[in-house]
């Protein structure tokens, strides 16, 4: 017999860690197309290919991350000089003419609505659209008039 093995299979049992060791073997025995699918993806990881594949991935990863990162900075900033410019203007703009910012609010507020409208329209001519289409599959050919 082999004291050593019995020795830390009564040292395994006696902490508990027993039921892990066992746990693996049942579980293979139980399921051996897992077994045998967990073995080929570690020989096809040791693969050099895959292995050269697997670290330009991580690379590609780490060079998008730091890109990502960059756009973050650069569109925060973009932000941040845009809201300063605003300020800038509107304030220089009153300066200039009192009544200039009301009537500045009173055009966006006339173009955010004319966007809206036409949104809602283009989403109303969607569908009436789409029946056209299926009525004739010949494509449309529209022709430039001078105006």
């Amino acid at each position: 017999m082999n004291t050593t093995r019995n020795t830390i299979a009564a040292v395994l049992l006696a902490v508990g860690a027993h039921v892990h060791l066992l746990a693996v073997p049942a579980a293979e025995a139980a399921e051996p197309e897992h077994a045998r699918l967990a073995a080929a993806r570690k020989a096809a990881h040791e693969l050099p290919e895959v292995a050269g594949a697997e670290q330009q991935a991580k690379a590609d990863r780490a060079l998008t991350n730091k890109a990502y990162a960059e756009y973050k900075a650069a569109r925060k900033r973009s932000n941040d000089s845009e809201s300063a410019y605003r300020k800038a203007f509107d304030a220089a703009l009153a300066k200039v003419d009192a009544g200039a910012p009301a009537l500045l609010e009173k055009e966006r507020a006339a173009f955010r609505e004319r966007m809206l409208k036409a949104r809602s329209a283009k989403k109303a001519a969607a569908p009436k659209a789409a029946e056209k289409d299926d009525e004739d599959d010949e494509p449309e050919v529209v022709e430039k008039t001078d105006e």
